[in-house]
This record gives structure tokens, C-alpha cells and sequence, in this order.
């Protein structure tokens, strides 16, 4: 797209993140986190609105700041504001929620994403979802799950299986590009990804999916894309993405020397610690390599 065109959307996007940085909401964002500290109100309503602004402070340090490092900082934040909140709830969550994780390259919170297959290994009947019918909502989440892992064997069958009955698909249609990218990333095939991701930030594809993505991203970058481009990267595929959807320099994979944790009730929470019953056998393991 043309460039002065994008820097009028992000400076858009930038104003209307500032609405969170208001006195006001200055003021809430320490008494929600002082209310986590001493145990009041809805402790996974707050994790996950904390986390949501963590997610505003890592796109204002970089599109306002120029700060890379600031920005894996917050979104390190983020991400384990989330896990905490999925210890809490254990609910299913959105692919969108691996931005963070992938953005912030913490590499502990995103081995706990990794090993995150409880809303896998439920029953239908407890989730709700089928993750093996193409025309169900798990079936798609649990693409990233295999992409994550590395599991290309089946998420290249599966990616098979649903663009081959692409016809028979009604609801949810505007998805089926990201499976076509899947099937590239399963296949190693850079020239497709590459293509895939830049059909997806086109205006076209990007007004389809409008609706699909935060507000907290939408005219700064392409949440999808970007984690898509991510998952290529830390498989070993350095796609070169010319569009600004995409930042660069968020593509190789730069853990930072340290992570800040500024709130107690984060430094104190192992994201390691297991499940609550009937579910603690399916917590996360440390893996061997971080202990």
C-alpha cells in the first residue's frame, strides 16, 4: 500500500491508544493492579484487562517510541497477564493471543503455549469444539497449536483436508487464506508464505477481516500476518516482507537479556504451577533446557 497512506491509519491508531494513557486511566491501571496485589475484585477480569494494556504499552513504545526493546518488554507483560488468567479460568483461547507470546520472544511463555493442550484434550461435550471438524472453530485454533509445535506432517494433512472441501465451508470462509499459509509453512515453501502474507495485509483481505482483529492493533499492524510471519521465522524461515503491516525488525527472533516483572503478584506467580483438579495433568512442564 502506499506508505504516506499507512503513516496516516498508525497515527491514527497511536492517537487513539493515548485514550488509554489518560490521567484517568493512568489512575485505574495502578488501582486494578494494587486490587490483584490485595486480592480484590475479579482477579481474572483484571488479569485479562491488564493484559490488554500491556498490549497498548507495547505498541505505543514502538509506534510512538521507536523502542523495540520496551515493546517484547510489555509484551512479555502481556503474555504471562494471560497465562495467569488462563490458570484461573482455563478457557480456550484466541490465536490472536499468541501475539504477545511471539512478539515478546520470551522463550518460557512461549514453551507454556507449547504445551497448552488442555482445550485439546477436553471432551466436546466441555469445550465445546471439535478439533477435528474442518467446519468447527477448534478445528482452525488448533492449527496454531501444530504450528506452534512444529508438527508439519499434520498440519499439512489437515490444511489438505479443509481446502480440498473449501466449497462446503459457509461460515467463517475468510479463513481459509490462513490455512492456505499453514500449508506453505508445513511444506517449507517460502515463496508461498511470502505470497499468502502479503495477499493477507492487502486492502482487501484486511477490510474482510476487520472485525476478526483488536482494536488495539488494527491501524498499526496485522495481528494475524504479523504471528504467521513469526511462527515462519522461528522455524527457520527468514521471510523478507515488504509491507509496513508487518514490521521487520519484530521478525527475527531476539529474546531480551532480561524481562522485568514490576508487580509482586506477577513475580510471585510460577506459570509452571500445575492446573487445579481434574486438569492438573495436563498443566505445562518446564521443559528441561529452562530448569
Amino acid at each position: 500500500m502506499n506508505l504516506k497512506n499507512y503513516e496516516k491509519i498508525k497515527s491514527r491508531g497511536v492517537f487513539g491508544l493515548l485514550n488509554f494513557m489518560t490521567s484517568e486511566g493512568l489512575e485505574w491501571f495502578e488501582t486494578r493492579n494494587h486490587m490483584l496485589e490485595t486480592g480484590q475484585g475479579s482477579r481474572s477480569g483484571c488479569l485479562g484487562n491488564l493484559s490488554s494494556d500491556c498490549l497498548v504499552r507495547s505498541m505505543l513504545a514502538y509506534f510512538r517510541d521507536d523502542d523495540t526493546a520496551n515493546m517484547k518488554q510489555w509484551a512479555y507483560l502481556a503474555a504471562k497477564a494471560r497465562i495467569m488468567c488462563e490458570h484461573d479460568t482455563l478457557n480456550d483461547y484466541l490465536t490472536e493471543d499468541l501475539l504477545s507470546p511471539l512478539i515478546g520472544d520470551n522463550e518460557e511463555v512461549i514453551d507454556w503455549y507449547r504445551q497448552f493442550k488442555l482445550p485439546y484434550e477436553l471432551s466436546k461435550s466441555v469445550i465445546g469444539g471439535d478439533k477435528d471438524d474442518p467446519k468447527n472453530w477448534m478445528f482452525y485454533r488448533y492449527q496454531s497449536w501444530l504450528a506452534l509445535n512444529a508438527r508439519w506432517d499434520e498440519l499439512g494433512e489437515r490444511c489438505e483436508r479443509i481446502l480440498g472441501m473449501q466449497e462446503q465451508i459457509k461460515k467463517d470462509r475468510s479463513y481459509l487464506i490462513d490455512h492456505r499459509f499453514y500449508l506453505a509453512l508445513a511444506k517449507g515453501d517460502k515463496a508461498g508464505m511470502t505470497s499468502v502474507l502479503l495477499e493477507k495485509v492487502s486492502p482487501r483481505e484486511r477490510k474482510i477481516r476487520q472485525e476478526q482483529q483488536s482494536g488495539v492493533t488494527w491501524n498499526l499492524i496485522d495481528s494475524y500476518a504479523v504471528i504467521f510471519a513469526k511462527l515462519a521465522w522461528r522455524a527457520g524461515y527468514e521471510l523478507d516482507l515488504d509491507t509496513p503491516w508487518i514490521p521487520r525488525d519484530w521478525l527475527p527472533v531476539k529474546p531480551l537479556p532480561h524481562y522485568e516483572e514490576p508487580w509482586p503478584f506477577m513475580r510471585d506467580f510460577n506459570i509452571w504451577q500445575p492446573f487445579s483438579e481434574p486438569y492438573a495433568h495436563l498443566s505445562p512442564k518446564r521443559p528441561q533446557r529452562l530448569t
